[in-house]
This record gives structure tokens, sequence and C-alpha cells, in this order.
């Protein structure tokens, strides 16, 4: 599909006659895999189901539609159901299901069982059982003029909506385009005059939702990934080819100069150490990081330092807003170097931690998080720090060993 042009989600210029008459032309292909969202406290639910009301204790982030969901499974009006929302122990998306699985099974089971219940999933229950981050196919082509600098840029993508069947498609998909899809793409912020991205929305059984930093969790790694091969194809530094395509974003210019500042953009590393540098900008928050890592010869990664900078606006609480970097850059990492949820006969075939794992204490970086000091308002911290960690990291690869990375998870087969 990514050989065909899709639905239009942005057009500036006339990107076509600019490759045509392009000084140089490269193209790329990016692919991530589905992914689970493997909180560390499994799905749980606690009911109290009686004849005129209905009590749940649950770690939810959508109690409105969870409420509605369980009145109907209980036959209740939904100012009957009253939900006690618990601390809980990751969600990253999979806790805000459209469809309220572990929540309305529970009630299932208090109506079947006639008195309270507390229903656990396994790891395996939810690994296998279910909702995922889409697999992404992404297509760019780039055209440069005789000075290195970028003319004209397209960018195809292929993958499942998370908004279809959703009460978010009324307002979430317009004119063919799932805004989810395409965010961090159509809205680039670097100043390259001629630009498409087109989509192709595929219909695949495999049930679908958003996952930490939603589009951008693809968006974030192809984006920046070839924005690197176009500095090394035009032979420009890639921390100084970002720089002159930000001159008109102030906020995002700031916060690249902070990072590649702090990490010593440009100082000598050891020996097989390289460096690499991403830029992203959601959920109206700028993010930029560099990371540091090397490959062993054996194909393992060692990631060994992480620098981001972060303008979120006016940072009410700057621990938190450090918190939420720093485990955005590990769930981050871990996508990059570890997860991919595969299918054999329609079945998945990940139970467990063992064969779904997640990055451990001993592999986590050094990770140093710089805030911009601001007086704008504040925004969001809970997911700005995903998108940028896995394209630094391919880019520090590349800059350690000449091999691009276009596919994650990263696997040692294609470093050894």
């Amino acid at each position: 599909m990514a050989k065909q042009p899709g639905t239009i989600a942005k057009k500036t210029g006339d990107p076509a006659t600019a490759l045509k008459t392009a000084a140089k032309t490269i193209t790329a292909e990016y692919d991530v895999p589905y992914l689970a969202h493997a909180m560390m406290e499994p799905l749980n639910c606690v009911v109290d189901l009686r004849s005129d009301s209905c009590e749940i204790w649950t770690g939810t982030q959508f109690e409105t539609i969870d409420r509605a969901n369980a009145a109907q499974v209980a036959g209740l009006a939904p100012e009957k159901v009253q939900i006690h929302t618990t601390l809980l122990g990751g969600g990253f998306g999979r806790r805000a299901n459209p469809a309220s699985d572990f929540v309305v099974e529970a009630v299932h089971v208090a109506k079947a069982a006639k008195a309270p219940v507390k229903v656990v999933w396994t790891r395996e229950d939810d690994l296998k059982g279910g909702w995922y981050r889409p697999m992404w196919h992404d297509r760019f082509v780039a055209g440069l003029d005789a000075n290195g600098n970028p003319v004209a840029w397209t960018h195809t993508i292929v993958g499942q909506s998370i908004m279809q069947g959703t009460l978010f498609e009324s307002f979430g998909i317009k004119d063919g385009v799932d805004a989810a899809s395409v965010e961090g793409a159509a809205d680039i912020l670097y100043g390259i005059p001629n630009v498409q991205v087109d989509l192709h929305t595929p219909k695949i059984g495999v049930p679908v939702q958003w996952w930490r930093s939603v589009g951008h969790s693809h968006t974030g790694f192809s984006v920046e990934a070839f924005l690197d091969e176009v500095a090394h194809a035009g032979g420009k530094d890639p921390y100084e080819l970002r720089r002159a395509l930000l001159a008109k974003q102030p906020r995002m210019l700031a916060v690249l100069e902070l990072a590649a500042q702090k990490a010593h953009w440009g100082s000598k590393l050891p020996a097989g150490v390289g460096r690499g540098i991403a830029t992203h900008f959601s959920f109206d928050s700028y993010v930029a990081q560099v990371v540091e890592a090397s490959v062993e010869k054996n194909g393992t990664v060692r990631v060994h330092r992480v620098v981001c900078a972060v303008d979120c606006g006016m940072a009410i609480n700057p621990d938190t807003v450090k918190a939420q970097m720093e485990g955005g850059i590990i769930f981050g990492l871990t996508a990059a170097l570890k997860s991919e949820i595969t299918l054999k006969d329609g079945r998945v075939e990940q139970g467990n931690f063992h064969d779904y794992q997640m990055l451990r204490i001993f592999e986590s970086p050094e990770i140093e998080v710089h805030i911009v000091p601001s007086s704008e308002n504040p925004t969001g911290v809970g997911e700005p720090g995903v998108p940028p960690v896995a394209p630094a990291l391919a880019n520090a690869i590349f800059a350690a060993t000449g091999k691009r990375i276009r596919r994650l998870p990263i696997r040692a087969s294609d470093l050894a």
C-alpha cells in the first residue's frame, strides 16, 4: 500500500515537482511492530453488584466509559453505578479501553456469582488477549538541493486506525484521516518547503488502541531517524541541520540547543560509542534527547546515557516532570530494544515477561533531564518523553557502527 499515494493528511508547496528537480533524492522505509502495554500491575477489578446499585473498585483511565458499559451489563442506570478509582500500577492507555473489557468481565462474574467478586487477569490473559499499539509501515522520499538542504519531503503511512469504532470516531477521523495515525508527521515543525503526508488505513482483525504517546510512538521514530539519513545524505551534521530547519520554531530550537549543550554535542567519545539526537513535539510539549550508545561484537546494544531537554510550559512540579521524562525514556527504550507482539495462526505468540521483555535496571542508562524555565501554560509530560528516544538511539547506533536501524525492536542479528 505504501507504494501508492494514500489519503492526503498534509500538503504544502509542490512536493512532486520539487522531487523531480532535486539534485539528490533518498528513500527509506521504516517498520514498527504491534506492542502490548505490559503494565506491572495486572488488570484487576472488584465489583459489588446489588439489585439497585453497583460499586466498582479499579484502577481506570476511563471512568465515564467504564460506568456506562458496566451499567449496561448490570441492567442499571449509569447513575446507580459508582466507580472508586484506585491507584494503578501502570496504564499507558490499556486501562482506557473502549470496550471496558476487564471491568465488564468482572460485572458479568458478579452477576453470575450473586456476590461481591474480585477478578484479576493473569499476565498471559493480558498479553494474549489484550489491545495493542498498531503495527506501522512508513515510506519516505526526500529531495535535497545542491547544497544538501532538504527541499521536498513525502511520507506515506500505513497502519490501523485506533479511532474507528470508538466514541472518538466522529471528531477523531476527518476526511478519511485518523488524526492519531498521522500526529507527529502531519504537524512536523521542520521548515521544509514542500511536504506531503498521506495515509492508508487497512482494516485488520487485531484489536488496537492507544499506547503511551499514541501515534507519536511510531512517527517519532520514523521521522527523526529518516531526518538523520537526510542530514548525512546532504553532508550535514544532524544537530546543525535540525537547528537550521527549526529557525522559526523558537521553543523547539531552545530544547534542541539545551540538550546538545548538556550532552556536549561534538565532543570526543570513547572508541565505539556513538551519539544520536532527536526532537519531537507532542501533547503541546517540546522535547529533545541525545543518546550515547555502543554495540558489542555480538550485536548487543548498550545505552550509556540519555540527555533530555523539555519545554512543557510552566513546570508546576519539577520532580513530576523529571519522573515522567525518565519513565517515558525507559518505556521507549524497552520498545526499541525488547518488545514485539507477533501472531502465528491468528494467535499472539508472547505470554509473559520471558518472551515479552522489559528493560532491566542493569540495562538502563544514566538519564539527565533539563527543564526549560517557562511562563507558558503547562502542557503534557506523561507521554512526550517516549517518542524521541528510539530515533536518538537509532541515530547513535549509526554514528557508532555506520548501520541504519529502520525497524524496531533492534535485533542483535541486524548489528552483529
